[in-house]
């Protein structure tokens, strides 16, 4: 790639954490109590909603409490256990009231669903446009179900195809890229998905797209405990600009492949961007995410931009503890930098806020990287099938990376590339990898160091990274 994903992501990520919340409406006048609301697959949307008995059945019906003001902060949110709720919560508004929001279960059985998927299951809302060509018009609500919460300039952005529980996501760029079976284009501008297919698309047993949003983006004092989040083109859950978010105990899945910026795709299970504080991610599983299972990542914004984001320097108190992370491309994600100005040299904030301060990912079991469906489609797999992946490290760096099991990797342990010492501590972790497999893969910089140390060879590489020390390396 002529353009480093780094320096495309630096350019472009700002977008979406800017246009979510400073787009996002602004709530009515307080309303809210300290109730509890409830929604249930055979709840009714005219129903009071704070009660089992009288719960709410739709995404929708609780995004328009949110902007009413009925629900907000001191307010709890619970979801039936073993229901299903499509749609997304990537709206939510600046809320009124005080103390914290929380979404969570009641009831038994297993978690419940919040599926951002577009159900396409209606043969007849496709045309024939070539050999093997099949397209559908997402603009027209009629022609699927499922999810219809996604903001209008993301709707037709598809991450991936399912296909009867199976992930296809083999995107391609133009029409006339379309070869073989399941590969697919989506046209954000004329809302079309075209896919390549000898008969009727939704002639299978289930087809499902996921298009590009957030399942739940966060807000301050906010807990997300519980669910099952399932199916989107971009994020599980994103904190930007936020503070005391808790995100307890979810299954996150099937996550990014939507276009983020021209033609790199994206999507985290949970991101944490520049600017979060005091966040706890603890007892998810997250799996199969296009990018990274979880990440802490972004530019400093340090004065007035186009997009007209806040004032931006670092991250504290924000720990990532007791997860399990399989079969995404990369485990674990860091990257922190300066504000890029445009034509002018890049800035940095070393202020006792900038960076990270206090950060942790710790007691985390994180198997299989670069084993699920993101690794295989990536146009940078080199970058992939890694459990530790840092592109920068140009601010303060009081993160540690401790106590982890990274069990199993495509490519190897970690891909990094800055050379430079720092705070950064990664140790006491257990490390398995196949004989005679790297430790850290190549730079990608012209006269870098590059660390080409297999496992078999791990008290070397220690010595020269300072990481690992006191790590327990296993071959098989």
């Amino acid at each position: 790639m002529t353009v480093s994903r780094r320096s495309i992501l630096m350019a472009a990520a700002g977008l979406p954490a800017v246009s979510l919340l400073a787009g996002a409406p602004m709530a009515s006048a307080d309303t809210s109590t300290n109730a509890t609301f409830y929604l249930s697959e055979r709840g009714d949307d005219n129903a009071a909603g704070t009660s089992h008995r009288q719960a709410w059945r739709s995404l929708e019906r609780l995004q328009k409490a949110f902007e009413d003001g009925q629900v907000g902060y001191g307010s709890t949110v619970l979801f039936r256990s073993g229901h299903r709720f499509y749609g997304e919560l990537s709206a939510i508004p600046e809320l009124n009231g005080q103390g914290r929001l929380t979404l969570g279960a009641y009831g038994r059985g297993r978690r419940p669903q919040i599926m951002g998927y577009k159900v396409l299951n209606k043969p007849e809302a496709w045309t024939k446009v070539g050999p093997n060509l099949w397209r559908i018009n997402l603009g027209d609500p009629d022609t699927h179900v499922g999810n219809k919460m996604a903001r209008a300039d993301r709707d037709a952005n598809v991450g991936f195809l399912r296909v009867d529980g199976v992930i296809k996501g083999h995107k391609k760029a133009t029409v006339d890229e379309l070869s073989e079976e399941w590969h697919f284009h989506s046209d954000q501008e004329q809302k079309t998905l075209t896919i390549f297919r000898s008969e009727n698309p939704s002639k299978v047993g289930d087809l499902r797209i996921s298009v590009n949003g957030r399942l739940v983006q966060a807000r301050s004092h906010m807990t997300i405990e519980g669910l099952d989040l399932i199916g989107t083109g971009g994020h599980g859950v994103q904190v930007v600009d936020a503070d005391e978010v808790q995100i307890l105990d979810n299954r996150i899945r099937d996550i990014g492949g939507s276009y983020l910026y021209e033609t790199t795709r994206y999507g985290n299970g949970v991101e944490m961007w520049i600017n979060t504080k005091d966040v706890l991610v603890q007892g998810n599983i997250i799996y199969e995410a296009y990018d990274v299972g979880v990440t802490m990542q972004g530019s400093q914004i340090l004065g007035p931009t186009e997009w007209n984001e806040p004032w931006r320097t670092g991250w504290k108190n924000v720990h990532v503890r007791d997860n399990r992370i399989a079969r995404n491309s990369q485990s674990f994600e860091i990257w922190a930098r300066g504000f890029e100005q445009k034509g002018k040299e890049t800035i940095y904030d070393h202020s006792l806020a900038s960076g990270y301060r206090n950060c942790s990912f710790t007691g985390n079991h994180c198997t299989d990287a670069g084993a699920g469906w993101g690794q295989a489609v990536r146009p940078n797999p080199q970058e992939g099938g890694v459990h530790f992946l840092s592109y920068n490290e140009d601010l303060h760096m009081d993160l540690k990376v401790t106590g982890n099991k990274f069990l199993g990797a495509l490519n190897a342990y970690m891909y990094r590339q800055p050379e430079q010492e720092n705070d950064l501590v990664i140790d006491e972790n257990v490390i398995k990898l196949k004989a005679g497999q790297r430790l850290q893969a190549d730079r990608p910089q012209e006269g870098a160091t590059q660390q080409l140390q297999t496992i078999e060879e791990h008290v070397e590489w220690s010595r020269d990274t300072g990481f690992d020390r006191n790590s327990e390396f296993i071959i098989g």
